[in-house]
């Protein structure tokens, strides 16, 4: 019996440590309206890195946990889980150079640990090899957490559905 109770107690704190690494102290809402903006500052200039066929900025701006989620811009499945978002980024990026960006912030909020951006975003590009520019509009929504190493992506959507059509 008491080899039980030690196991229970034992179960329970290390399920406190576990929460207390993943859950970041508590700050004012001003500090993290400040730091939201200042990770969309990172989140913009990975972002042209992006579109110049560099990932890594962009992948280290990623939370690498099981749970996040991406819908590229490109279309087909929504992927799953850091590993198959790594890759479906490195894919991506790899369809862009010599890439610029510009952005139409629509809405930014923050509430506890989440945060998200509501914008278009404007692209043009050179797809490698090719020598005629291209661009691409997007429809972004993107979703932060606010993680021990600091603010992460955690989901993210993009459409080029910029007219509204009628539903047939």
């Amino acid at each position: 019996m008491s080899t039980i109770i030690l196991l229970t107690a034992f179960a329970v704190c290390s399920h406190v440590s576990v929460l207390a690494q993943k859950s970041p102290k508590k700050v004012s809402e001003a500090a993290l309206a400040a730091e939201i903006q200042a990770m969309l500052i990172k989140y913009d200039a990975a972002q042209i890195e992006f579109h110049n066929g560099r990932s890594a900025a962009s992948k280290a701006l990623w939370s690498h946990s099981d749970d996040i989620t991406l819908s590229g811009g490109a279309g087909g499945a929504i992927e799953k889980g850091w590993k198959n978002v790594s890759a479906r980024l490195d894919w991506a990026a790899a369809q862009y150079s010599k890439g610029t960006q510009t952005d139409e912030r629509i809405n930014v909020m923050v509430t506890g640990n989440l945060a998200f951006v509501v914008r278009y975003e404007h692209i043009r590009f050179y797809v490698p090899g090719k020598s005629d520019e291209s661009e691409r509009n997007y429809r972004t929504t993107i979703i932060f957490r606010r993680e021990k190493g600091g603010w992460r992506v955690v989901h993210r959507h993009a459409d080029t559905m910029m007219t509204r059509q009628t539903p047939r």
